[in-house]
């Protein structure tokens, strides 16, 4: 990502639209980003046969549930309808409200959608995956999954790699520069990190000939030079490189959460290291371990 020039806030329900409107506030105020609103709505009403609902009567309650949700969505958009140039709010009826947002973003040519973040349920989520999880796989552009809370003072933005991963280059590559876009955007510090395995004292208490040590300090300084060629290669202004030892899942949120971060940017395409983590039945685990906002985002498509 290198400009914001189109953000989408989109949601199927009003739930945190007004925080996700906000800081699409804020990144508009930076970045002169065109902004819509979004929300998709559907009913059974839809579904009623023609002998217990004629048609006509089918069409104006649908009518009525949108206009309700378009002024609905107007409430919300008003107070920020002076900061941002054409915040028109907009209602689509849909069924399958991951194709009509993402219908919506591929029409827009969006670089960032930002989507309020789901309730999660742990059982319920391995059977239905929630929207957040769909997006974040299959949206072309970053996703903000946006809690609730706004931003307030930005605090920093960290970009967590797997510098290892050879096969998604153009995946770390994208994960970098869109989390130097979004700290150049929020004037806020850039942080990047990545993890190394934990080798417990009982791999070297059952390979007592091996160097324990050895092996441990090696993974750290391969990573440690590969970051530092990534931030070199990509001219980017870093705060502090954080090399992380442990399951990338639990020690990147642990940083996150202690750093403050107002974003924290992932990949999502890779199939190993990181990008594995937050693919799957894991994306809730990391969006329910990080306290602040995460961006997500896919390896560009060619």
């Amino acid at each position: 990502m290198q400009k914001i020039t189109r953000v989408i806030v989109a949601n199927d329900s009003l739930e945190g639209m007004d925080s996700a409107l906000a800081k699409a506030a804020r990144i508009e105020h930076y970045t002169g980003a065109e902004v819509r609103a979004l929300s998709v709505i559907y009913d059974t009403v839809a579904e009623e046969p023609p002998e217990s609902l004629p048609q006509a009567q089918q069409v104006q309650l649908i009518e009525a549930l949108k206009a309700a949700e378009r002024q609905g969505l107007r409430r919300l958009t008003e107070r920020y309808r002076s900061k941002v140039a054409e915040l028109e709010p907009q209602v689509l009826w849909s069924k399958h409200p991951k194709e009509a947002i993402l219908d919506a973003v591929r029409h827009a040519g969006a670089e960032l959608l930002i989507k309020p973040v789901s309730e999660h349920h742990p059982l319920a989520d391995y059977l239905h995956a929630p929207l957040d999880w769909t997006l974040m796989r299959e949206a072309p552009c970053a996703v903000l999954v946006s809690r609730r809370a706004t931003w307030g003072t930005p605090t920093c933005v960290l970009a967590a790699v797997d510098v290892t991963d050879v096969r998604h280059l153009a995946l770390t590559r994208e994960v970098l520069t869109t989390a130097a876009t979004l700290a150049a955007v929020l004037g806020v510090a850039l942080h990047v990190a990545t993890a190394y395995p934990q080798l417990g004292q009982g791999v070297n208490d059952l390979q007592v000939a091996m160097d324990y040590a050895g092996i441990k300090a090696d993974m750290c300084e391969s990573r440690r030079k590969a970051l530092a060629h990534w931030v070199e290669t990509l001219g980017l202004v870093v705060a502090e490189s954080h090399l992380l030892e442990g399951k990338p899942a639990v020690v990147i949120a642990e940083l996150a959460n202690a750093l403050g971060a107002t974003l924290t940017v992932l990949g999502t395409a890779a199939r190993t290291g990181l990008g594995k983590l937050i693919i799957g039945n894991t994306a809730e685990d990391m969006i329910g371990r990080i306290r602040g906002d995460i961006v997500t985002v896919r390896e560009p498509w060619n």
